[in-house]
């Protein structure tokens, strides 16, 4: 089931339960209305995953990433992804800070056009992100 809140246009999907009706509060379906709320689904960590589309880049130079950047509240590990074309993906974890801003060092070797970015919180823990930077480099020479 996809969830959308019409105040913020945040999507969520839910994949666990078979609801046929949804309201603020409370899921149902033939078995029975669920409460919804809490920091668990059913004793299980709530696992969010955000994914932006992979972009083609302003130049046909491929590029190098060089670092990520992120102002995230939270603790424990989340993890940042890199998504190229189609479905190849890299993923790494890094530890948040309580600070609030933390960095993510990605893989060198990666040298693509489109590139898009993922990030989860694999341990379930609560976080709130206000901002990613991508900190990206340009090949002097490398277009294929």
């Amino acid at each position: 089931m996809i969830v959308l809140n019409t105040l913020s246009g945040a999507v969520s999907e839910y994949t666990g339960h078979a609801f046929q009706s949804i309201t603020p509060t409370h899921g149902g379906n033939a078995t029975g209305l669920y409460a919804l709320g809490g920091d668990t689904d059913a004793g299980a960590p709530i696992v969010a995953q955000l994914r932006l589309p992979a972009t083609l880049r302003k130049s046909t130079l491929k590029l190098r990433i060089q670092m990520a950047y992120l102002s995230m509240q939270g603790e424990g590990e989340a993890e940042f992804a890199v998504h190229g074309a189609g479905d190849q993906a890299w993923r790494y974890r890094f530890p948040l800070r309580a600070s609030g801003q933390t960095r993510c060092p990605v893989g060198k070797g990666i040298r693509e056009n489109y590139l898009g970015f993922g990030l989860s919180n694999p341990d379930g823990q609560s976080f709130t992100l206000d901002r990613v930077e991508i900190l990206d480099v340009q090949s002097p020479t490398r277009r294929i």
